[in-house]
């Protein structure tokens, strides 16, 4: 062994596209609390840029990866438009897809969050967002 400890389960080239997941914290979030992610989001760069070719199967690994990592994050979306139905509803389905709860959009870009999952915890990394009280 070269003394360098093991990565994250999800650096380990598991396929993150093909995995199902749910929205974590289980359940929708409340105005408070997606209040509070927008405010956190304000500052925040893109991370993942969607392009020509749509949500392909990196495209959510890659958001997968980031949610991952950063826990809430922003998507510019270059090919999101009113022609293939309403912006939002587009905005929706991905974070659907990519199994995080969606908490704005603006213009071309979506903003997402989701939690870290029991995996990430037991590797002894704490959440970098605590949420207000759902309340």
């Amino acid at each position: 062994m070269n003394g360098r400890s093991k990565g994250p389960w999800w650096q380990e080239g598991v396929d993150l596209s093909t995995l199902h997941w749910e929205p974590l914290p289980p359940g929708g979030l409340t105005g408070k609390q997606r209040g509070y992610l927008k405010s956190l989001a304000h500052q925040l760069s893109a991370v993942v840029r969607i392009g020509q070719e749509g949500v392909t199967a990196a495209v959510i690994t890659e958001i997968r990866k980031q949610l991952l990592h950063h826990e809430l994050i922003k998507v510019k979306w270059l090919g999101l438009s009113g022609e293939d139905g309403p912006k939002k509803a587009q905005a929706l389905d991905l974070a659907r897809i990519v199994g995080a709860h969606f908490v704005q959009l603006v213009g071309h870009m979506v903003v997402l969050y989701r939690a870290p999952d029991a995996g990430a915890l037991e590797e002894g990394r704490s959440p970098k967002i605590s949420l207000p009280n759902a309340s």
